[in-house]
């Protein structure tokens, strides 16, 4: 299952699509791209924006072999500004990664480094759920689970502490989503077609509804 690392992005004055066609490096090369826009599938989603989703070859560098070539599915999200790479295999780093991206689009297409998402918003992405199956906060520099803080109630941990880790439950029309977070990176399990997508947008709507 691919886990999907998220990032901010900036495009600029500049349109996507017209870059991404010529996208190409040595480390680099697009094997295919195509966009629309996004039909809102949760309640009161503040974005209206177009999806560019496509697959590029990375050519992973080795310090002691040749290295590899791997198959890297993207995503970038106009109105939220959410870049999204889905990972099937380990990499060695994906900054690097992200920034091979960037160096290989011109005018100014910038990935930056962290997701940047107030924690306040990153909580209430998680509050939103049906279910809280697991979530460890960094308490003094150790991680532990976030009803667990000595001194301090579970009220009081929430919306307060840093987020490290966390997996909870959605219940959406019938069908089960399960969502694991870590450090930037996001996990969704689920059967039903659309979970994905439902996902992505409950969280740009928590997550960066001040942006909108």
């Amino acid at each position: 299952m691919a886990v999907s690392n998220l990032r901010r992005a900036n495009t600029g004055d500049n349109s996507l699509e017209r870059y991404l066609t010529g996208l190409s490096t040595a480390r680099l090369s697009l094997k295919s791209v195509a966009s629309e826009e996004i039909e809102p599938l949760c309640d009161d989603y503040p974005f209206s924006q177009r999806v560019y989703q496509g697959t590029i070859i990375y050519n992973e560098p080795s310090q002691y072999t040749p290295g590899r070539e791997i198959e890297i599915d993207f995503e970038y999200r106009d109105g939220s500004q959410l870049f999204i790479l889905d990972l099937e295999t380990d990499v060695s780093s994906v900054d690097r990664l992200a920034q091979n991206v960037a160096d290989a689009i011109p005018e100014g297409f910038t990935v930056y480094r962290n997701l940047h998402v107030p924690e306040d918003g990153l909580w209430s992405f998680l509050e939103q759920a049906d279910s809280v199956i697991d979530i460890h906060v960094l308490d003094q520099g150790h991680e532990v689970p976030y009803d667990e803080v000595e001194g301090v109630s579970r009220e009081d941990v929430v919306g307060e502490y840093a987020i490290e880790k966390a997996e909870v439950g959605f219940v959406v029309d019938g069908h089960q989503i399960v969502v694991r977070y870590y450090q930037g990176s996001i996990q969704i399990e689920t059967d039903w077609p659309n979970g994905r997508e439902y996902i992505l947008q409950l969280f740009e709507r928590e997550a960066f509804s001040d942006n909108s």
